[in-house]
């Protein structure tokens, strides 16, 4: 008999008695749901039992685990019993009380407890690694506040009502500390089938700080994508506006000075450099964007083509003209596409003599244009894909970072922005964090379980593997 069917036996008994407690006339009228309070009453009573029998299966098995261990030759040769502690752990299923034995391992000369070590629960929190990780997937689009009220609702019983004082288990506080503690690594490049223009769209979001004099924090971000298409092609509402989907994407942000040194890895860990004709690189042409491209030349016959993108020059000119003449939006983007500078300024002197109160915005917005005058030409006349920066930035961390009045501080943004990153990328951040945890625990090398292998399982995860091959392929069970 395995561990799991001594487990199930013993939980099924459990799990009678707690229905037999129950008295279902008791529950309705006559045995009849007659009105919705009954109805509620009812779900309550399954949440209940279903929660009840949730925990207890969890108990047992740790339980069983433990004991197995403990019946171990392995352990009869080298650790012996310290104490009993209690423990306490806050789970899907709700909370946890369990004892367990705490060992010291005369081989290794250390002490440990070899459910916490095997299961890796790490002895410093009292949430469980399932809870955790979700923790920090929640936290990657939400606010800490937001996180914790989410993942409590998760928690425990189903049945939860706003007068209910378990409902939030999790504070912002907490919420934050999961983060914090976090190892989170940085995103694995793999190779890719090489298209001959590669696209860099280039954008900065400015983050407010906490403990740095006050001195905000400049988020620098690349989205680097291989081509774009329209969404929905075939199925567009009538009067809808198109929407681009980009192809092959890979976001990436920092808030050092190593953006490009971040590009120039993924773009060469990635791709075939010697097959990429050309990369176009689009931003608002600060001073960092048109000097971005330099060092991405990897090969002489590459062609590096730099522009604006769309969304600054319509805003610019925007600003120009504004609402009240918003007719001229047409005429200035003609003369600007048809390269005629002196067009362009005629314009602008036309709408100065309207609006003479408005000299200092329309000469700023007149010599943005004018500075950045062959990267609008690029824009309009050479760049196959137009610019949707600004979006991306927007949908991938202003709502995050920047949709309300936030400061952060350096470690805190940096987790964020790397959880953000492992998000917007389509990387699984509980897989993740699950991987993390296993890496410490291997680590660690508490107890070589490896050497008590039997046959292995591939169909288990790595560690659960360890510790069924441990206990039933060993035989340490006698039933």
């Amino acid at each position: 008999m395995t561990i799991l069917t001594q487990t199930m036996n013993n939980v099924t008994k459990n799990f009678k008695e707690t229905i037999n407690k129950y008295d279902l006339n008791n529950l309705f009228s006559n045995g009849v749901i007659n009105d919705f309070n009954h109805y509620i009453n009812m779900i309550k009573f399954i949440d209940d039992v279903s929660s009840t029998f949730s925990v207890s299966l969890y108990e047992n098995f740790l339980y069983k685990i433990d004991e197995a261990f403990f019946n171990s030759s392995y352990r009869k040769q080298f650790c012996e019993v310290i104490n009993l502690p209690k423990r306490t752990l806050i789970t899907f299923y709700g909370e946890v009380t369990f004892k367990r034995r705490r060992y010291y391992d005369r081989n290794k000369k250390k002490e440990f407890c070899f459910v916490d070590e095997v299961l890796s629960l790490p002895s410093y929190i009292s949430l469980d690694p399932f809870v955790c990780a979700k923790i920090c997937e929640v936290s990657s689009h939400s606010s800490y506040a937001k996180t914790g009220k989410i993942v409590s609702e998760m928690i425990g019983k189903r049945m939860k009502f706003n007068d209910d004082p378990s409902r939030e288990i999790i504070s912002r506080a907490l919420a934050r500390n999961i983060v914090l503690n976090f190892k989170i690594p940085d995103i694995p490049y793999t190779l890719k089938e090489t298209p001959k223009i590669l696209y860099v769209m280039l954008d900065e979001k400015w983050v407010h700080s906490q403990y740095n004099d006050d001195e905000d924090y400049m988020v620098k971000a690349a989205v680097v994508f291989e081509n774009a298409d329209l969404v929905y092609k075939y199925k567009k509402k009538k009067d809808s506006e198109n929407r681009i989907e980009l192809l092959g994407k890979q976001v990436l942000a920092s808030i050092d000075n190593d953006l490009q040194r971040q590009v120039l890895d993924y773009i060469y860990y990635s791709y075939d450099t010697d097959q990429i004709d050309e990369i176009a690189f689009m931003g608002d042409c600060a001073s960092w964007v048109k000097t971005f491209h330099r060092g991405f030349k990897f090969h002489p016959h590459m062609k590096i083509t730099v522009s604006i993108d769309g969304y600054h020059l319509s805003q610019a000119i925007q600003h120009i003209c504004t609402s009240k003449y918003n007719h001229f939006t047409d005429s200035f983007n003609q003369v600007i596409k048809s390269n005629d500078k002196q067009g362009f300024k005629d314009l602008c002197n036309q709408i100065l003599e309207y609006e003479p109160t408005r000299l200092d915005t329309i000469v700023k917005k007149q010599d943005y244009i004018l500075n950045n005058w062959r990267f609008i030409q690029t824009y309009f006349h050479k760049v196959f894909v137009k610019c949707s920066m600004e979006a991306h930035i927007s949908h991938c961390f202003a709502d995050l970072f920047t949709a309300r009045p936030r400061a952060y501080s350096e470690k805190g943004l940096r987790q964020l922005l790397k959880l953000r990153l492992l998000k917007v990328n389509n990387i699984d951040i509980q897989k993740v964090y699950f991987e993390v945890s296993n890496n410490e625990y291997e680590n660690k090398n508490i107890l070589d379980l490896s050497s008590l292998d039997g046959n292995s399982n591939p169909n288990l995860p790595e560690g659960i593997r360890k510790v069924f091959n441990f206990i039933n392929n060993n035989k340490l069970i006698n039933i």
